[in-house]
């Protein structure tokens, strides 16, 4: 790699960590990325910035699979795995300068990040003792208005503890976040069960079943098709004539009315179905009182099914007493639209209404909810938490710290290095809610050496304060880990590359002394 690969390579990634940096926090800049279609995305996430900028350099290109991994996995987070790694890649690049070698600096890291661990585990507390809401309020970055912040975490927060599941997944499948465009940020609601912007098949469908037997499908809901292939063992019939025709056309509409008279003997008043209601079967449907809804989105299904109890089912052949849920079905007003609203009995499900002016605005708000949504799940889930607001930065690197003077040889090094780049977290936090990064930092490690381990950075008021008083800022314990974790593999990943080869063709490379070809500095420094 020729050194203008090495700067280029350098100030790539030193650029995207900024990028990311500057949008740590509620009060984070977001960015407006542009791609080369023209289409605009308004973001703050930091999994989201990564992703999206077109960037060709293969360096870039492994922090954008790292990061991507550990949103996909972790939800929330991206932003301080991208501004931990920014800090220790660049306490990397500043040993190596000084001739330090990557497996030094590797050993150093592993031993720091060691005594991270052991930190967290000291000042873990368990959530109970500030609640999910806690946790809820400190991930939601998508509104600067305290008291929105407040409410929706008290949504998030209901909604988190009322479900019986604890691992993300679950709470995905039975929690719904949506956006409404029209409306502000403070409008956002929290309805119990299944909400789907859709329209009955036929408006002289009922719009109110109370304890309706609901059928959950797959398939079309229409006549048998006896004159095709429509399923296998179906007799198929050639039709040459009118009389023919009508005579097959009068079979299926009375195979259809025996079909769903058995459903409607069973119990079932409600359809929804991933395909379409067929024109020709929907008055049908309306004259037997049954609502049915087209064209329901599959995970949608699967929260109706979790509502009521349903057993999802191919068609309304396939429909029993067995495979029917129970609930309340109808059609009311939801942010200004009318939507179909489904409360089962089975399961509790609710929907999260994000509102917000303009569609970017609701995109970005709707995803700041899917991340304090996640991360309260997980919080939940591991039961324990640490401080927030970059005050558990500060104290692991106090003790990463201390713990390098009982290390000999030059790993001692890359441990204080390591206890600097924890710093990145608070002093971006600091920056963006309107402060001197620096002057935060001092006032942090006074208030640490002091005792008080719980200070950190409020960039909400734009002070440092004790984060666990009053309105407590609070991380998950499990995904503060292991954003730390991943920050430091994916340094000492880089750090370890000491050159960018092409695969196609090395005839022409350069040889060192050794006879490897093109030998030399890589991303990181390394010699």
């Amino acid at each position: 790699m020729t050194d203008a690969d090495e700067v280029s390579t350098e100030r790539d990634v030193r650029a995207i960590c900024e990028l990311v940096d500057s949008s740590l926090g509620p009060f984070g800049a977001n960015k407006m990325i542009v791609d080369s279609s023209g289409t605009v995305t308004t973001t703050s996430s930091g999994s989201e910035i990564v992703e999206r900028l077109d960037v060709s350099n293969p360096v870039v290109s492994l922090l954008e699979t790292a990061v991507s991994d550990f949103a996909a996995e972790h939800g929330d987070g991206a932003a301080t795995v991208v501004t931990v790694f920014g800090g220790l890649l660049r306490e990397a690049n500043r040993l190596i300068a000084e001739g330090c070698h990557p497996t030094v600096i590797e050993r150093g890291y592993r031993e720091a990040m060691d005594v991270v661990g052991d930190h967290l585990d000291r000042y873990a507390r368990p959530i109970e003792e500030f609640g999910t809401v806690a946790v809820a309020r400190t991930a939601l970055t998508g509104t600067r208005d305290p008291s929105t912040r407040a409410m929706v975490a008290e949504y998030i927060a209901e909604a988190v503890d009322e479900l019986a599941e604890t691992d993300y997944e679950s709470v995905a499948r039975s929690v719904k976040v949506t956006s409404r465009i029209g409306g502000a940020q403070a409008e956002t609601q929290l309805v119990p069960g299944v909400v789907l912007d859709l329209d009955p098949a036929v408006e002289t469908m009922p719009r109110t079943v109370d304890g309706a037997g609901v059928a959950v499908l797959t398939d079309t809901v229409d006549v048998p098709n006896i004159g095709g292939t429509n399923r296998p063992g179906e007799t198929r019939v050639r039709a040459d004539s009118f009389e023919t025709r009508e005579a097959v056309g009068e079979y299926e509409r009375t195979r259809f009315a025996e079909t769903l008279d058995a459903a409607v003997r069973a119990g079932c008043r409600v359809v929804f179905t991933g395909m379409a209601v067929n024109e020709r079967v929907e008055n049908l449907l309306a004259n037997r009182g049954v609502l049915a809804v087209p064209q329901v989105d599959e995970d949608d299904l699967g929260r109706i099914a979790r509502a009521t109890g349903a057993t999802v089912v191919p068609s309304l052949a396939d429909v029993s007493a067995e495979t029917l849920g129970r609930g309340d079905v109808n059609v009311r007003r939801h942010a200004g639209t009318d939507m179909v609203h489904v409360e089962g009995e089975a399961k509790p499900i609710y929907t999260l209404f994000c509102r917000a002016p303009d569609p970017r605005a609701a995109d970005e708000f709707e995803a700041s909810v899917e991340r304090a949504l996640y991360a309260a799940a997980t919080a939940r889930d591991g039961g324990t938490v640490v401080p927030g607001g970059g005050a558990i930065e500060v104290g692991a690197a106090r003790a990463v710290r201390e713990h390098a003077r009982s290390v000999a040889g030059r790993e001692q090094l890359a441990v204080e290095a390591f206890a600097d780049a924890l710093f990145a977290v608070p002093r971006a936090l600091a920056r963006n809610g309107g402060m001197d990064g620096w002057e935060a930092i001092v006032q942090l490690t006074v208030a640490h050496t002091e005792g008080r381990d719980a200070y950190g950075v409020d960039s909400v008021l734009g002070e440092t304060r004790d984060v666990l008083a009053d309105d407590p800022l609070v991380d998950s314990t499990e995904q503060t880990r292991a954003a730390f974790d991943a920050a430091t593999d994916l340094a000492i990943r880089l750090v370890r590359i000491d050159d960018q080869v092409a695969a196609s063709d090395l005839s022409d490379e350069e040889t060192t002394d050794a006879g490897v070809p093109g030998a030399g500095p890589g991303p990181g420094g390394a010699s």
